[in-house]
């Protein structure tokens, strides 16, 4: 039996005042409601209490992983992507700040030629001032920022995975950073990082704040956050028997699958927007069952418009994902052997443009069938599944 895992990132959302329906509700999605209708639905907790509702706990809880006992930092992941060897790894954002107010977490959609740029007159002003940082490149935006010195357990906890982000409850967190994304249209003052390594890490910022405005007009200050140390995953083929391939064109999700030893694939001409190469990345999925029997597919397009609050884009985006991914796919397997399971892995609402911890709608094909005949937030609690862990997810999509 081949399976199928597709994450939609953040399509959940709330209703619209004005409508009164929700996003998914709003748009025209045959492709899966048509998986809603012949297979069985439910709501999953993605989040588990104590956690940030960010796509790192949510991935990994969605694909077996206890982020409890696992789960370092977001950085940390993302640095497991590009092979970067490290003790502790930051998320790093170039964002644009006005007035001492976050305006953009993305540096107005900084391109990657452009980031290029500005990450290595970064360094070069790094080399000479904090020789133990270094940013290493990622796509648009998104870099890792390394910290290569050891430093005592209680930065990034210990195995047992503490993060260093703001609402986590460990005591051994001694350094607490803020997403970028969480705090758009507010003074960052009250946002820079705090408790340990936070006078560096301001540094850090102080120096991208005089270097980023002398090679680019978009992005005028480097953001860390969620860092830690490097995690120590299991074998995704040791948990189930298979081991899979992770496709997505973010390094999160790379880092995931690189981590649980997973194929990585990369598919080029992707964006990371809901401009991507839709085509490109369904393709990659059906190719990569020639190798293996389980196959994740992750696009990010959809959390973007929602963190940029467009209702009527995160409308289009979702039907974009309907025709160009799930459409194209299941028009081109046989669905007689192949169990598929699809969910966001959390809810991004427009209203609040950023993530919440609330349950998401899920479906799985190929099993048992209930009487859901529509893929949207509201259907799907009417699901044979009811509302369950998100850690029981993998579990069911095993079992179909």
């Amino acid at each position: 039996m081949k399976r199928l895992l597709l994450i939609p990132d953040g399509m959940a959302d709330w209703k619209n005042p004005k409508t009164g329906k929700t996003p998914l509700e709003e748009a025209d999605t045959p492709n899966m409601d048509f998986l809603a209708k012949e297979g069985a639905c439910g709501i999953a907790r993605t989040i588990p209490d104590g956690y940030e509702p960010g796509s790192d706990v949510a991935n990994l809880t969605i694909l077996g992983i206890d982020v409890r006992k696992y789960y370092t930092g977001r950085g940390p992941i993302e640095a497991l992507a590009k092979g970067i060897k490290t003790k502790i790894a930051f998320r790093c954002n170039l964002v644009y700040v006005e007035n001492g107010v976050m305006v953009d977490y993305s540096g107005n959609r900084i391109d990657d030629r452009e980031a290029e740029i500005a990450v290595n007159a970064l360094n070069s002003a790094l080399k000479e001032k904090m020789k133990d940082f270094k940013l290493y490149r990622g796509r648009s935006y998104r870099h890792i920022l390394a910290i290569d010195r050891d430093i005592d357990r209680d930065i990034g906890g210990d195995v047992g995975g503490n993060n260093l982000t703001e609402t986590n409850k460990t005591n051994l967190t001694e350094t607490k950073t803020f997403a970028p994304h969480d705090i758009i249209g507010k003074r960052i003052e009250n946002y820079l990082p705090k408790g340990k390594l936070a006078s560096e890490l301001r540094e850090f910022i102080r120096i991208s704040e005089k270097v980023l405005p002398e090679v680019t007009d978009k992005a005028n200050m480097a953001w860390p956050w969620s860092g830690g140390k490097m995690p120590n995953f299991p074998s995704f083929s040791k948990l189930r028997g298979v081991r899979g391939t992770m496709i997505s064109e973010v390094d999160l999700l790379q880092g995931i699958g690189r981590g649980l030893k997973m194929n990585v694939v990369e598919v080029e001409g992707v964006t990371g927007y809901i401009n991507t190469n839709y085509k490109g990345l369904a393709k990659a999925a059906l190719r990569a069952f020639k190798e293996d029997s389980f196959v994740v597919l992750h696009l990010e397009g959809i959390d973007e418009v929602s963190h940029e609050g467009n209702y009527e884009l995160k409308v289009e985006a979702i039907e974009l994902y309907d025709e160009k991914i799930v459409g194209y796919i299941i028009d081109r397997l046989d669905l007689s052997e192949i169990a598929i399971m699809l969910l966001p892995d959390h809810p991004t609402p427009v209203e609040k443009r950023t993530h919440v911890s609330e349950p998401v709608p899920f479906l799985v094909y190929g099993g048992k069938r209930d009487d859901v005949r529509m893929f949207t937030e509201k259907s799907c609690r009417k699901g044979m599944f009811g509302e369950i862990s998100g850690l029981k997810l993998i579990d069911i999509l095993f079992s179909s």
